[in-house]
């Protein structure tokens, strides 16, 4: 075809119509590049919310791993407190039943020794014809001064302050023979 030669209306609606058809290729590649750019924006923000919510999550596993690890602890010490504690009750117990039987087998042995010292002890009433002497002589074999004062010092305390003192009827002890008084 021929071109035609076009007036000057003809070139200012030409020109008219390529500047529209040029801003409305210019709106719509600026709609698309801000669609795009949006789009992109969209997944960055997808992506960074993904990546947030997973360290996130990831925090939250370590703070339940944490917790129960030092759960654990704590529970790993209270038993180990607790049997320390339960270890030291029963020794503590162990420890007072043996005092305790020690204890009693010490005041059983001293009652024992109590009793064979007083079994040692003769008993005897004085009679008329008792003296300190004749007692010593019965008992020790000897009528020596030493002899008769262990039975008088022995008897002080129920027959008074003077040998002399003593009443007929009066029970007194004949202590046993120190070994100093023993005749080898």
């Amino acid at each position: 075809m021929a071109k035609e030669k076009k007036n000057i209306f003809g070139k200012i609606g030409d020109a008219l119509t390529n500047r529209d058809e040029k801003e409305a290729a210019a709106a719509a590649a600026a709609e698309a590049a801000k669609k795009e750019a949006e789009a992109v924006r969209k997944l960055a923000t997808d992506r960074m919310q993904k990546e947030a919510e997973a360290r996130s999550a990831e925090k939250a596993r370590l703070a339940a791993e944490a917790k129960a690890k030092a759960d654990a602890e704590a529970k790993a010490k209270l038993e180990l407190a607790q049997a320390k504690q339960k270890e030291t009750q029963e020794r503590i117990q162990k420890e007072f039943a043996e005092n305790q039987a020690k204890r009693a087998a010490e005041l059983k042995a001293k009652q024992e020794a109590e009793a064979a010292e007083k079994a040692k002890y003769i008993k005897h009433v004085w009679t008329n014809e008792d003296t300190y002497a004749s007692l010593a002589f019965k008992h020790y074999g000897s009528i020596q001064e030493p002899y008769w004062r262990l039975i008088y010092d022995h008897n002080k305390a129920i027959i008074g302050d003077h040998p002399n003192n003593i009443r007929t009827g009066l029970e007194i002890e004949i202590p046993p023979l120190p070994d100093e008084l023993k005749k080898k």
